[in-house]
């Protein structure tokens, strides 16, 4: 997939983005690290899924809970840098 890349971490925030239409979820390779962290833009067409592979909603997420995201190639330059996110597989 040339066209996606992917983070491992945990989440340590899920934030409302003022618009219904997505949500903030910020995941960290190291939660003590702020250079670590990447902020995901999940919106309804972002596939979420739980260990078992079945499809969940992002209100089923919770801070400290593993994943791996699957996101756009694309980034801002912010710290933590923001990307959309294709699909979240909690581990």
């Amino acid at each position: 997939m040339k066209y996606v890349s992917y983070r491992i971490g945990t989440i340590v925030e899920i934030m409302d983005s003022g618009d219904d239409k997505y949500k903030l979820v910020t995941i960290a390779k190291n939660p003590k690290d702020i250079y670590t962290f990447t902020r995901l833009v999940v919106s309804n067409e972002t596939l979420i899924l739980n260990c078992e592979y079945n499809e969940i909603d992002v209100k089923d997420l919770k801070i400290g809970d593993f994943v791996v995201a699957y996101h756009s190639n694309v980034m801002t330059f912010s710290i933590p840098p923001q990307t959309s996110a294709y699909i979240i597989e909690v581990k």
